[in-house]
């Protein structure tokens, strides 16, 4: 198949996570992928920081899976940030049609929806190009914006108008069935995890000694981007008297973000600097190296609409590896991961929360039997093979080009029917 992708971030640039992983394994397997995304990340100068409608094309692009090779193409935008998103919703529309007017294309495969995604949706109405909607957040609530209500009803729209919706899980799937989705057009299909790259390990002494971390140091580790609901104020607070008790205990906290400079000072103000460490963002290849410094790690994200249907992609990477994980009780991420079988402990207030990150640094026995289920949970369910299997039949299903495919097949639930082990 020839397939295209269309997101509203720097494919280049951006974190590795499935936008990458399910672009790069579908070229492996022998279809041309094709990925328009948003330049973000472009700082042009001088009169092109003004007017740059120029689209860049770069070939052969992987940034997850050797061998693999995306074309990815860029377009250009009026006006530096911020205004450029303002007028995305225009300077976007050219390389899109342009892709669909001049190339076949069996099925076009959207992520964003304010930027770029109801546009894209009608012009591929026009050019006759199935469209499927990649459900992985709600967009209205991601940033603090004056526009959330006109961007829910351009979720609306997308999600009324594709011709199927894949979401990573249950609860989300749920979400755009009420904003709109037909439910018989819907399916749940999760991500996977490099089993290569996460796995358990001693962690690296060399890379522990270059953030201050000593082999009898206990590690608390929390990854992912510094957002305003990922929790960690609560977090940082809540562990104060804990770091202050036991004093061969460390925080790690991996990421860059919105909160970084406000983190740092409260981490000043509450006295707990030498016990609290960034390394700012890890590059990729890095990660599975700086994930096995830690001997806990946590999700602290509180509970909202976004948090609620969201599936943290850190938890499935913190479990390849074999950590044993106390996460806020999501009930997105606990409909596929329901107990500690799974190497998850839920915990929904600050001191039961830190309670069961104390009991697990303290109960080497109990943690080490986590941190087995949380590895044989990833093997069992969530390989990449698995995943992707799943996500190609429901594009061939969406494109009439395959059959319904197993219904109990792993990493896949079908029309809101749950993925292996329900609660």
């Amino acid at each position: 198949m020839r397939l295209l992708f269309v997101h509203e971030v720097d494919w280049r640039h951006k974190v590795v996570y499935e936008i990458h992983d399910f672009p790069e394994l579908l070229s492996l397997r022998g279809h041309q992928v094709v990925f328009i995304d948003y330049p973000e990340s472009r700082e042009p100068r001088g009169v092109r920081r003004i007017l740059d409608l120029k689209t860049e094309s770069f070939r052969g692009l992987s940034r997850s899976h050797e061998g693999a090779s995306v074309e990815v193409r860029t377009p250009g935008r009026v006006f530096p940030k911020p205004l450029d998103r303002l007028t995305a919703s225009v300077t976007q529309v050219p390389a899109i049609r342009a892709a669909l007017s001049r190339e076949r294309y069996d099925a076009m495969i959207l992520y964003g929806v304010p930027t770029n995604g109801w546009q894209s949706v009608m012009l591929a109405r026009r050019y006759r190009v199935p469209v499927i909607f990649r459900a992985i957040d709600v967009s209205h609530r991601l940033r603090r914006t004056i526009y959330g209500p006109l961007i829910r009803l351009a979720e609306s729209f997308v999600y009324r108008q594709s011709d199927a919706l894949s979401a990573n899980n249950e609860e989300l799937r749920r979400y755009c069935v009420g904003l709109g989705a037909p439910r018989e057009r819907t399916s749940v299909e999760y991500p996977g995890q490099d089993l290569g790259r996460f796995f358990p390990a001693p962690r690296s002494q060399e890379l522990a000694a270059q953030f201050g971390i000593e082999p009898h140091h206990r590690v608390v580790l929390f990854m992912g981007t510094l957002y305003r609901f990922a929790g960690l104020d609560w977090l940082l607070r809540s562990s104060a008297e804990l770091l202050r008790r036991m004093q061969h205990v460390r925080i790690l906290l991996m990421g860059g973000g919105e909160e970084a400079a406000r983190l740092r000072k409260l981490v000043n103000e509450l006295g707990i600097a030498k016990s609290v460490i960034f390394t700012g963002v890890v590059d990729y290849p890095l990660l599975g190296d700086h994930l096995r410094l830690g001997d806990v790690a946590v999700n602290t994200m509180r509970r909202t609409l976004v948090t609620d249907v969201c599936l943290p992609a850190k938890v499935f990477q913190y479990l390849a590896c074999g950590l044993a994980t106390v996460s806020t009780p999501l009930p997105g991420l606990r409909s596929v991961l329901p107990s500690e079988d799974d190497g998850v402990l839920y915990r929904d207030g600050d001191d039961t929360f830190m309670a069961a990150v104390e009991e697990l640094l303290t109960d080497e026995n109990r943690r080490m039997a986590m941190s087995r289920a949380a590895r044989a949970r990833i093997e069992s369910d969530f390989t990449w093979g698995r995943c992707t299997d799943a996500f190609e039949r429901m594009i061939q299903r969406a494109v009439g080009a395959g059959g319904r495919g197993r219904e109990d097949a792993p990493c896949e639930a079908r029309n809101g029917e749950r993925g292996p082990h329900p609660d």
